[in-house]
């Protein structure tokens, strides 16, 4: 019984303190966030910090695939299955997701600016992706896979989402219709064209969000 509430408390305390660098982080733009600042918003000392995470680099890994996970809840589908096919389907669902956890969605977005390094996360799908294109590109392209995942993931990605409506001013609808469109249209160029083409929804389409696009549409700014 004493193991499982140790348990407990310990989950609590590192959900507080990743919860605290989300406004630690928008406050700062992720550019040196302070640990310390971390700690004074989480309630908890510097030294229990690093009791859950040994290094700065883990925290923000820790952060990235918190974020991560949050996403995946809101969008109430398990972690998808990708396909070129299917990733142009995916991009328009992603972003009507992150539009739910925006705040969390742009501090992730800060972090990775400020630490100029991609976190676990983008890590993990930008391997996924370039694996499908090596497989299936085209030989005509002067380009190579990891090229073409490259931009390909600048769309399909929370920076792409946050580009797009924060600097661009689109709405996440059409922030989302105009990456689905590049992404088929990349798709095509480096696997084929026509082989990526827009095929019906399937009803238990990965990343879609089961609030059936409340909250999606962010109003353009002025």
């Amino acid at each position: 019984m004493k193991s499982r509430a140790s348990g407990s408390t310990r989950h609590r305390t590192r959900r507080a303190i990743l919860e605290a660098m989300v406004d630690v982080i928008m406050e700062t733009d992720g550019i040196g966030f302070s640990v310390q600042a971390v700690a004074d918003r989480a309630g908890v000392t510097h030294r229990t910090i690093y009791n859950h995470f040994p290094t700065r680099e883990t925290l923000c890994d820790a952060f990235s695939d918190y974020v991560d996970g949050l996403l995946m809840a809101s969008s109430g589908a398990p972690e998808p299955t990708w396909s070129l096919a299917s990733i142009p389907l995916l991009v328009e669902d992603l972003y009507r997701t992150l539009a739910l956890r925006d705040r969390h969605a742009r501090a992730y977005v800060m972090l990775m600016i400020g630490n100029r390094r991609p976190m676990s996360a983008w890590r993990k799908r930008s391997l996924m992706a370039e694996k499908l294109i090596a497989r299936e590109q085209s030989g005509r392209i002067p380009l190579t896979p990891r090229q073409v995942t490259a931009v390909i993931r600048m769309f399909v990605s929370t920076m792409g989402w946050h580009l797009l409506t924060e600097q661009c001013g689109l709405s996440t609808d059409e922030a989302a219709a105009a990456s689905a469109w590049a992404t088929r249209t990349l798709l095509d160029a480096a696997i084929g064209k026509g082989t990526t083409k827009r095929t019906a929804r399937p009803s238990s389409s990965p990343l879609h969000p089961s609030q059936g696009g409340a909250n999606a549409t962010r109003r353009r700014r002025n």
